[in-house]
């Protein structure tokens, strides 16, 4: 069983490149817990204090905000293997910004924020994974804020697609989140998102071919962006 459960805990991005003994050490030493939610529960709301590391094991769950008026706005979908809320952690106030609604059973895996740091002055490796996590978080919730000013999914990818040419100084950018993320960045389905990006390439603006994108018509898509 425990063979089973650091099969899944490797997985995990905070560990890429982790010394497995450090892993095997935590098991060990019962300072990590597992919790377990059935689909449709409520795995946290907003305000809960956040003092322990979660890192989904199996399922789904959906980070949301609920305003007073029962309106929820879907923040992110967050799915095995990956860490919840790192930079909330280490936050100087620890409480959690959003409600996790368990989307598909789960299981999850409970490190104390002690446990955390130890492991952060154990293995460089584990801190540089824990830092790029938070980072890349934090840019991805900077980029939905910008994109707010965009009513249209094609606003949204024009704008984005011109802004990442610009920072990779070509007109053939690479994608450095996936398709899913990228839905959730704009605010819409995954299969609205890609049958808007299949309509920009039948019309010339674009070619996709897998997570590189060629802008083909740079002008045209500057031009989605103009007002009427």
């Amino acid at each position: 069983m425990q063979k089973e459960f650091l099969e899944k805990l490797e997985k995990c991005p905070l560990f890429t490149g982790v010394d497995l003994g450090i892993l095997e050490n935590l098991l060990q030493s019962a300072k990590c817990t597992t919790l377990h939610f059935h689909a449709g529960a409520m795995a946290a709301f907003r305000g809960d204090e956040y003092s322990n590391l979660w890192i989904l094991m199996e399922g789904k769950l959906s980070a949301e905000f609920q305003d007073y008026n029962g309106k929820v706005l879907k923040v992110e979908s967050i799915q095995a293997p990956d860490p919840m809320a790192t930079a909330v952690l280490f936050s100087p106030d620890r409480f959690l910004p959003v409600n996790l609604l368990v989307v598909e059973d789960t299981e999850i895996c409970s490190i104390p924020r002690r446990t955390v740091l130890e492991l952060m002055q154990e293995d460089r490796q584990f801190l540089l994974n824990y830092l790029n996590d938070s980072g890349m978080r934090l840019t991805v919730l900077a980029e939905k804020l910008r994109l707010v000013q965009f009513t249209t999914i094609r606003e949204k990818i024009a704008s984005y697609l011109l802004d990442l040419a610009d920072k990779q100084s070509t007109d053939s950018p690479l994608l450095s989140i996936s398709r899913e993320t990228l839905a959730e960045i704009f605010g819409v389905s995954r299969p609205s998102l890609s049958r808007e990006f299949s309509n920009m390439a039948d019309e010339g603006l674009l070619l996709q071919e897998g997570r590189q994108i060629h802008l083909l018509d740079r002008k045209g898509l500057e031009g989605i962006l103009e007002p009427d």
